[in-house]
């Protein structure tokens, strides 16, 4: 779980698309596809189901559902800080990286210099 692939190879003929974000526009929106605005998004692990990304700038942990590829803000209030507890009321300084074990996932609070855990 988590981390990347190995060992794929890579056609160059396949096609690219945005799942999620705006080029022109970010901000820190939760919706489906280009609805959904991001700020600075630095990492990316998944569950199989899900994408889980680190919005570094919005300091927030956000939830990508593949299938209807609608983004939801699962952790963090979306302005710096530090506290534990639930996810709405957590708050994080500038997240970076991001992996999980299937269960948890693990965030690097680049800003506050910690390593979280989201269960």
């Amino acid at each position: 779980m988590g981390g990347s692939v190995k060992e794929i190879a890579v056609s160059h003929g396949l096609d690219v698309t945005t799942m999620a974000g705006r080029v022109t526009v970010t901000g820190h929106a939760d919706g489906s596809g280009t609805a959904a605005t991001f700020l600075n998004p630095q990492d990316v692990t998944t569950d199989g189901s899900n994408l889980y990304i680190t919005d570094s700038w919005n300091d927030t942990i956000r939830r990508l559902a593949i299938a209807i590829e609608a983004v939801t803000t699962i952790a963090g209030q979306g302005v710096p800080g530090y506290a534990d507890g639930p996810g709405a009321t957590a708050m994080f300084r500038k997240t970076a990286g991001i992996t999980t074990d299937g269960t948890n996932l693990y965030v690097t609070d680049a800003g506050n210099g910690t390593i979280r855990q989201i269960h």
